[in-house]
Order: structure tokens, then sequence, then C-alpha cells
């Protein structure tokens, strides 16, 4: 869940900001997903699962989330992320006959 506190970097570039730590999180829990896929058939399910529960901790816990806020940055990468694994999870691999 590294994630979590790295998709709320950001850099300036010519007055834009960039969000390159949403960017890195969502392209890093898609690879993830994909690699677990590799190594076992339900490797991407299981990390599905696992990042689920994960996320899922952090809003449930009773201070709330301080690392994932009810914003668009938040929902971006909550989005993006499920996406990313959803992707990679349903995703035939090339290798498969």
């Amino acid at each position: 869940m590294i994630g979590a506190i790295v998709h709320r970097h950001r850099a300036e570039v010519g007055g834009v900001d960039v969000p390159w730590g949403l960017v890195l999180a969502v392209t890093v829990t898609y690879v993830v997903a994909r690699a677990a896929g590799l190594v076992t058939r339900v490797g991407g399910a299981w990390f599905a699962l696992g990042w689920a529960i994960a996320l899922m901790a952090q809003q449930y816990s009773p201070g709330g989330s301080y690392l994932v806020a009810s914003d668009w940055v938040g929902w971006a990468f909550t989005a993006g992320s499920l996406g990313g694994i959803v992707v990679a999870v349903v995703r035939r691999n090339r290798l498969a006959a």
C-alpha cells in the first residue's frame, strides 16, 4: 500500500500540476497484479483481494483514512488502481494456449 502514500505527490511543470505519484501508483499496481497472475493462475485475483482489504481497512479504521482522501486524487487512485487490477486479472496471457 505504498501507493496510498505516493499517489498524493505532484510536481509543477510550466504552471500545471502533474500528479506523477498518481500515475506511478496506478501503473505499479497494474504491473504487480499482472506479475502475480504470471506466478500463479489466480495470483492477480488474490492480489486484488488483498488490495481491496487493505484499502477498506483504511476507510473503516476508527480515525478514518489519512492516506486516501475523498477528493479527486483519492478517487482517481482508487478507481485507477482497481481498473488496473481488473484489466490485469481479465487480460489473457499471450503465452497460454
